[in-house]
């Protein structure tokens, strides 16, 4: 009995095996078939210093519209237009919502469907005390040892001028497109973009002009050694973008002098609200652009991690435990929590009348700015803490863009024509931040958040970091990436 028993689970486990295996061997490429590389001539000294001259106005954003120096938005408005003279003869430029800039290319064929091209001016602020901490100076544009200092370069100055110099030297060949294409730079995406890119989309509404064929802003990268048993790069597009809400906890009770303390303070109230929230994260999910970057990866990487990702169904389990161990995959699972803010008392021996603490959430796909403060409310579970939406701005996450469809296809191919990478990979992911992208949700299915430029695992640091840098040709290829997607556009 006990043989047949041994006998039966041993060809269970063959079966099991080989079914594995079957499936890795059999799991279909998703990457454009051929492709060839094309080349672009750009006059890369050139255009490094006119990109070094963007960075060396500082267009800092801030929470109040009313500290924001205009001056800096104006002289570099003036700097565009004095630098791309093709563009602004050419293109009719607007002023959005006092500093953004809407331009529109009038392609020939006005019933195909637009393209709107988008990045941002704004920069955030470089922290106080942390000048010296540079290599360079952050608004220098210092260009050595193969980068562009300086802040914006990373976000989102690289795509202003990429796509600028793309289209001034589409101009000079002659070049004019069969689709009008839209060109967003808002100049308030870093504080949530609501007077810039908002702006922008609505008055594009009232004119009518959609839908649109693609609409892709910044997000996305070309990832190089961070995906484990890939060698290559993977061009990550964002499909998707995460939601964005603050929630403040509040406790509010009687002061009084420290040396006759009730038995819980209005702090400790709060201490204990937030060690519950920090630990009771949300639940991870492998699902959506997750789920799909597995598809598209796949395929390609070595043979033994292709049979885990061709059978999530038996190793789904193990993976997301393996991803909730990095904090940069598991954000891309989860609705993550971080507390920001903690404000209690004014001198030690007082206790505190009020103590106040904001939590900041990051919200995947499927979730909702509702669902996430009723589930935090459940978490703390104490009448004595207020939880409530805290600041001006939130967002729910953007719909989920189709990756099957043609504007993402062409996408693929022209990332595979340009990147130096001969054995680059494209998938879809969720951006974890917030970018002005999501004002187009909605007004088309194909909305996409991707520039090509190369990002080391120490990168990500720097974007909003200390020693904010732009590789010079991560630059160059994103010149490149434009003028060959608006050449490609046209095919759609």
């Amino acid at each position: 009995m006990i043989k047949k028993i041994s006998l039966a689970l041993l060809s269970l486990f063959v079966v099991l095996g080989a079914s594995l295996v079957f499936r890795a061997q059999t799991m279909p490429s998703l990457q454009p078939e051929g492709v060839a590389p094309v080349s672009i001539m750009v006059d890369e000294a050139a255009a490094l210093q006119r990109f070094a001259g963007a960075i060396r106005i500082p267009t800092i954003s801030h929470e109040e519209s009313e500290n924001t120096d205009t001056t800096q938005f104006l002289a570099l408005h003036a700097y565009f237009e004095e630098t791309y003279p093709l563009v602004h003869e050419h293109l009719a430029r607007e002023i959005v919502g006092g500093l953004s800039l809407l331009y529109t290319w009038q392609g020939t064929q006005r019933d195909l469907e637009p393209v709107v091209l988008m990045a941002h001016q704004d920069v955030v602020p470089v922290i106080p005390g942390t000048e010296e901490d540079w290599s360079h100076p952050p608004f220098a544009g210092v260009i050595a040892d193969g980068f562009v200092w300086g802040r914006g370069t990373m976000d989102d100055k690289v795509g202003v001028v990429s796509i600028l110099e793309a289209i001034e030297a589409l101009l000079a060949e002659g070049f004019q497109p069969r689709r009008t294409h839209y060109l967003a730079f808002g100049h308030d995406e870093e504080v949530g973009g609501a007077r810039g890119a908002s702006a922008i989309a609505d008055l594009l509404a009232t004119r009518e002009v959609e839908p649109y064929a693609y609409v892709i802003d910044e997000g996305g990268l070309v990832a190089r050694g961070m995906v484990p048993g890939l060698d290559g790069a993977v061009a990550l597009i964002g499909t998707a973008e995460k939601g964005y809400v603050n929630l403040e906890l509040l406790v509010e009770g009687d002061g009084g002098h420290s040396s006759t303390p009730p038995e819980s303070t209005n702090i400790g109230i709060l201490a204990a609200a937030i060690s519950r929230v920090e630990e009771t994260p949300f639940p991870a999910h492998l699902e959506g652009p997750a789920l799909e970057s597995f598809a598209y990866i796949g395929a390609e990487i070595g043979f033994l991690p292709r049979v885990v990702f061709a059978n999530l169904w038996l190793f789904g389990p193990l993976v997301k435990r393996l991803m909730l161990m990095d904090p940069s995959s598991a954000s891309s699972l989860r609705t993550t929590t971080a507390v920001t803010i903690v404000e209690g008392g004014v001198k030690a021996n007082v206790l505190p009348i009020r103590a106040r603490a904001v939590v900041n959430h990051r919200i995947r796909p499927g979730e909702t700015i509702s669902s996430v403060l009723e589930r935090v409310r459940e978490v703390v579970d104490d009448d004595r803490v207020q939880v409530q939406v805290f600041g001006d701005w939130s967002a729910d996450p953007s719909p989920v863009s189709d990756a099957s469809g043609a504007p993402f296809q062409m996408l693929a191919r022209t990332i595979m024509q340009v990147v130096p990478e001969d054995d680059v990979i494209v998938a879809p992911y969720v951006v974890p931040g917030g970018t002005d992208a999501k004002y187009y949700s909605g007004r088309s299915r194909h909305v996409f958040r991707f520039l090509p430029t190369p990002m080391e695992s120490d990168a990500l640091q720097r974007i909003h970091g200390t020693n904010e840098r732009m590789s010079t040709e991560g630059f160059v290829t994103s010149i490149k990436f434009f003028q060959q997607l608006i050449r490609n556009s046209d095919g759609l």
